[in-house]
């Protein structure tokens, strides 16, 4: 197995983080810093398929990464065999104390190896379920089924929202008492400092709304209904941040329809806090969610916030305080709700600062850092 990073020495406890990808998303972001965060008090390494965003971020802070080149996103049985063993080593020659596993494939490999190799403590996170709302029944019940073996290998298992802990509950997936909520958090700083002025300017918004999205352009985000909906919407302009497979398609529609000076499409960006500063609204269509950091970072901008009703998100936007809430794949909804917002910016502005406060006192860095924190010593303690 190939490693990056150097292990420090230390006589703490020693904490596997795994995550299948290490391309940048929501799982990744809150792996990093959960190993920037509790490294004071745990050793800790982290494991994730080589390559990303994730693995470069965490050899810049000197983190140990350890490299799965067997992790994939789609199902392959036999590299997902070969996983197994690989972890299955890892793990029982490291004698790790707590396991701690992100995402689908790296929670039901890393659960079951972890299992093998005798480890007592062993956490799932999991960042919206696979059985979720927007797939068909039959296989919500098939993934909700391997989610329940996969929960007999589970100390504790992490649900990032309420609603994610009552889907759970409703398929079975474990007993109540091993299922437990802590919410995605951020530090706010970077979007309470952030000054939109230079973006504005750049992107020629000062005599326009502009409609922002942040995300990858893939399911189960859903850019296209924005985009139908902004022809509904002659004075604002959409701004949409991320890359993914989506963007020929989106290149396409909105050449279709002739929105070309309407939509700008700026790839991959590191000034994220500065371009929602430099926003009116917040638009996430999605066909599913966990519990969206693109939100809480466009909450903490003090931003009113257009998103559909799946996973988490009614926990971090309610309804007519500090946005609006819409069914999945409604363009039409989408169009509507956006007009109210488009039209008043007093309302906007106060749905803005309702946002932020809720967020600063449920969703930061902070508080997540602190209940994983005694999580893991609840569980090290009680062994």
């Amino acid at each position: 197995m190939n490693t990056e990073g150097n292990r420090q020495q230390a006589e703490k406890p020693h904490v596997l983080l795994l995550v299948t990808l290490s391309e940048w998303g929501g799982a990744q972001h809150i792996v990093y810093l959960l190993a920037r965060y509790l490294r004071a008090d745990y050793e800790i390494t982290v494991g994730c398929a080589p390559g990303g965003e994730l693995v470069d971020k965490l050899t810049q802070e000197g983190i140990r990464v350890v490299s799965i080149p067997e992790f994939t996103r789609n199902l392959h049985p036999l590299k997902d065999l070969r996983a197994l063993w690989r972890l299955y080593c890892f793990i029982k020659s490291e004698r790790f104390d707590l396991v701690h596993a992100h995402s689908t494939k790296a929670g039901l490999i890393g659960r079951l190896a972890a299992r093998l190799a005798g480890i007592r403590s062993i956490v799932f996170s999991a960042h919206g379920w696979p059985f979720t709302e927007g797939r068909s029944l039959w296989k919500r019940r098939l993934l909700a089924l391997m989610e329940r073996v996969a929960a007999y290998c589970s100390t504790k298992i992490v649900c990032v929202s309420e609603h994610d802990r009552q889907l759970a509950l409703k398929f079975n997936v474990a007993r109540p008492a091993k299922l437990i909520v802590i919410h995605n958090g951020l530090d706010p700083q970077p979007f309470l400092q952030a000054d939109g002025a230079r973006v504005k300017q750049q992107l020629g918004l000062d005599k326009c709304l502009a409609l922002t999205f942040v995300g990858r352009l893939a399911p189960p985000k859903e850019p296209l209904v924005l985009l139908t909906a902004l022809q509904k919407l002659p004075n604002a302009k959409v701004i949409l941040v991320g890359e993914g497979p989506m963007r020929p398609e989106i290149e396409q529609f909105v050449k279709r329809n002739q929105l070309e000076d309407r939509v700008m499409m700026l790839g991959m960006r590191e000034d994220v806090p500065e371009i929602l500063a430099a926003s009116d609204v917040f638009v996430l269509p999605s066909r599913w969610e966990g519990l969206p950091l693109v939100i809480i970072e466009a909450i903490f901008a003090g931003l009113p916030v257009v998103a559909t009703r799946v996973g988490g998100i009614s926990e971090l936007v309610e309804e007519g305080v500090n946005g609006w809430l819409i069914p999945r794949s409604d363009p039409r909804a989408m169009a509507q709700a956006l007009q109210r917002l488009t039209e008043d910016e007093f309302r906007r502005k106060q749905m803005g600062k309702a946002g932020r406060e809720k967020a600063l006192e449920q969703f930061t860095l902070e508080r997540m850092v602190a209940q994983y924190r005694e999580l893991y010593r609840d569980l090290l303690t009680s062994r």
